[in-house]
Parts: structure tokens; sequence; C-alpha cells
């Protein structure tokens, strides 16, 4: 019973690891680039169609970097969770 309640802990652990690395780099990281970036250069006036387009692209690379977290904390709380 110890051991289950060590594993279901562990597995939490992970899985929320997992969730707060997604929000940390999905959220934050695409709000202080990307999207930062394109509402300052329209602000500035300084916008054009190539400014937006990388900005689309940061987006989705940190969007699958963000993923990719998850998918590690996923794996790891699922390693824990299984009964051996």
């Amino acid at each position: 019973m110890k051991w289950f309640l060590r594993k279901t802990l562990l597995a939490l652990f992970f899985y929320t690891l997992g969730v707060v690395g997604w929000f940390y780099v999905g959220g934050w990281m695409i709000l202080r680039g990307p999207v930062r970036g394109v509402i300052l250069a329209h602000m500035a006036g300084d916008l054009s169609l190539i400014k937006l387009a990388v900005a689309l692209v940061q987006g989705f690379v940190y969007l699958s970097l963000a993923g990719g977290v998850w998918c590690i904390g996923y794996m790891l709380s699922d390693h824990f969770r299984k009964d051996e």
C-alpha cells in the first residue's frame, strides 16, 4: 500500500510538472516572444507580412515544444502509474 501511494504521488508530480512546463513554454514564451513582437510592431506601424509570418512560425515551434514537454511529463507519470 505504501509503494502504491508513493507511485501515485510520483505520477501526479510528473504529470503536474508536464502541465506547468506546457503552460510556461506554450503560454509565457509565446506571449513574451512572438505575440509581443507583433503587438509592438503594429503599435510602431512597422508590421509587415514577413514579420507576421516569422511570428507564426515561432509560435508554431513554441507550441510544438510545449507539446513535447507535456508528453515527457505524461510519459513519466504513466511509467509510475502502471502496476508492474
